[in-house]
């Protein structure tokens, strides 16, 4: 059987197509959020959504959020850190903060609360 410059192209064409589903399936299937002026530190976290969600929940806990202060803290700490480090300080120093129930690291719990800014 012999193959066809068609048929070969065909099948080239399939077999991209199913590689870019593959690997950048998640990429073009993610949820799309209106932009917002904190989307550099919102892409550090997995969940947007559920986040925002604890982020209401810290919310409630703070009378005088400022979310642009906050943004601004957390760039500044993020040039020399990364967040997972800057988590670990915080749970290691004592920086916690309370979002129903759950005790978090005061950086997940600033970002949260960015993302639930964000969403309003």
């Amino acid at each position: 059987m012999k193959l066809t410059r068609r048929e070969a192209v065909i099948g080239a064409s399939i077999g991209a197509a199913a590689g870019v589903a593959g690997v950048g399936g998640r990429y073009f299937l993610r949820k799309r959020h209106a932009p917002s002026p904190y989307d550099d530190l919102l892409a550090l976290l997995d969940d947007r959504d559920a986040d925002a969600q604890i982020g209401e929940t810290v919310l409630a806990e703070i009378e005088d959020f400022d979310p642009q202060a906050t943004a601004d803290d957390l760039r500044a700490r993020l040039a020399h850190n990364t967040l997972s480090g800057l988590m670990a300080e915080d749970a290691s120093e004592g920086r916690l903060v309370e979002a129903g129930g759950w005790i978090l690291p005061e950086t997940l719990g600033a970002l949260c609360a960015l993302a639930a800014k964000a969403a309003a």
